[in-house]
């Protein structure tokens, strides 16, 4: 379900960008790099992570902490996804080329941000942001739904990995690994509202700069309803479960976003 995630907020941008009319090529881009940063990512974040995970319930069981892979082994299979992510940057255009190698940087970098940053959720919304990516690689860097589509989907990571982060709370107080939710303490469910009315609110404004159908609202509307149930399962503190429910919500805006643009 994670890459249905990951993948899904490319298809979006794909599909917004080129409003429907992208290639086969293009789609085949989107549908491999999506699996070889999202797995590039993971392997990376394992790395970084390898005195940590081990002291953490969720995490302890990971590959390296539980010796299932050696640390070696683990970067050898970053090097091997980073080289086919440059091969097939090679089928783009110089501005994916440049932009890309910049959230290359950041994703290597993302990992050891929850050592120095207070709040490393707001860098994983921009890190693992492939709109700027997407758009560069559709030639529509001056399309006007860039930014909003950029701010929507990042406020939406930020949310939901906020959710994620609640999971780990006690355990980072222990290791002195910085959140969100550290960060904003009994704040945190409303400020992770604040950041889900973002993203409905720029998703809206897509809606209307693109003249989109009414489906388009009454699917924001329905978008509105699973962030509420996902606040609801937060107060029972039930957080893996609220950050789970994001891989449906996701899912209607690209059914959504198929049904407005492609159909």
């Amino acid at each position: 379900m994670g890459y249905i995630f990951y993948c899904g907020q490319r298809y979006l941008t794909l599909i917004v960008s080129t409003q429907g009319n992208f290639t086969l090529l293009q789609l085949g881009i989107v549908i491999i790099g999506s699996i070889l940063v999202r797995s590039a990512g993971c392997v990376i974040n394992d790395i970084w992570d390898k005195d940590i995970d081990g002291n953490v319930e969720r995490t302890k069981f990971r590959p390296i902490p539980s010796k299932r892979v050696s640390l070696t082994e683990a970067w050898l299979l970053f090097i091997c996804l980073g080289a086919l992510s440059i091969y097939l940057l090679t089928l783009t255009n110089i501005n994916t080329m440049l932009v890309s190698i910049l959230f290359a940087i950041l994703i290597v970098i993302y990992p050891l941000t929850k050592r120095f940053f207070i709040g490393p959720q707001l860098f994983l919304g921009i890190t693992f942001n492939p709109t700027v990516i997407v758009y560069a690689m559709t030639e529509e860097l001056s399309n006007p739904t860039m930014g909003y589509l950029f701010f929507a989907i990042a406020s939406q990571t930020i949310a939901f990995d906020s959710f994620y982060g609640l999971c780990d709370e006690e355990d980072d107080r222990d290791l002195k690994i910085n959140s969100t939710p550290i960060w904003w303490g009994n704040n945190t469910l409303r400020i992770i509202a604040c950041f889900q009315i973002c993203s409905i609110l720029f998703l809206g404004t897509i809606g209307l700069i693109d003249s989109l159908e009414l489906i388009w609202f009454a699917s924001l509307i329905m978008l509105g309803g699973f962030f509420l149930y996902q606040q609801k399962l937060a107060s029972e503190k039930k957080y893996l479960e609220a950050f789970k429910n994001n891989h449906w919500a996701n899912l209607l805006i690209l059914i959504t976003a198929i049904l407005c643009y492609v159909a």
